[in-house]
């Protein structure tokens, strides 16, 4: 990831009613906003002793391209079920751009050839991130090969990349019949398939983490 400095407007996030995560040492929990003070907040917590007074926090909102995160700190931690939590109201805020190499797990097909053979192959496409891929396939590409991947994510138009092998194993473990997997990087890649990737991995994320 790449921090750079936030908007300030972006600060309309911190409204009553809004989801975003909660980073609490490490560990990510979803939670809703619900009362929002001018030196206060409040927000919906599923523990009952934890956090504590003190504890560092930060409210992660993530979108297609990063995400806008507040530091901020706990004032108040549960008492009883359900009750949440008071945070200190942030007052600045920082923006994380997903690099290239951010990868999100997937559970799609695809079909993959080379570019001298026409025959193509199915391939699952285990991660997938803006700069390549991994893949469980059955073709018998080797490293180096340059390959022509046929992509279609949900809700995006179909695209044609090319992409070199630069990992290439037995799987330990055949998935749907597929006992070979693929790295692939991917090469010279069009504004528009960066794009739909870019689309398509900040819906995962909100998918895998807050339940969209």
């Amino acid at each position: 990831m790449e921090s750079v400095p936030g908007d300030q407007s972006a600060l309309d996030d911190l409204r009553k009613g809004n989801r975003c995560l909660l980073n609490v040492m490490g560990q990510h929990f979803l939670v809703q906003i619900t009362d929002v003070g001018a030196e206060t907040m409040k927000v919906t917590f599923p523990g009952t002793d934890y956090p504590v007074s003190g504890m560092r926090v930060a409210l992660e909102f993530h979108d297609e391209l990063g995400y806008t995160y507040y530091l901020s700190h706990v004032k108040e931690g549960p008492r009883t079920k359900g009750e949440g939590i008071v945070l200190q109201k942030p007052l600045d805020l920082r923006r994380n751009r997903h690099r290239h190499s951010v990868r999100v797990p997937t559970d799609l097909m695809v079909q993959v050839k080379d570019q001298i053979h026409l025959r193509k192959y199915d391939a699952a496409l285990l991660d997938l991130s803006g700069g390549g891929t991994l893949i469980a396939t059955n073709a018998p590409f080797d490293f180096n090969t340059t390959v022509e991947l046929s992509l279609s994510l949900p809700g995006e138009p179909t695209h044609q990349i090319i992409a070199q092998v630069v990992h290439a194993a037995e799987a330990p473990e055949a998935r749907w019949g597929l006992n070979r997997l693929l790295g692939l990087r991917f090469v010279g890649l069009e504004p528009a398939v960066t794009r739909s990737i870019g689309h398509y991995i900040g819906r995962r994320l909100r998918e895998l983490y807050l339940g969209d």
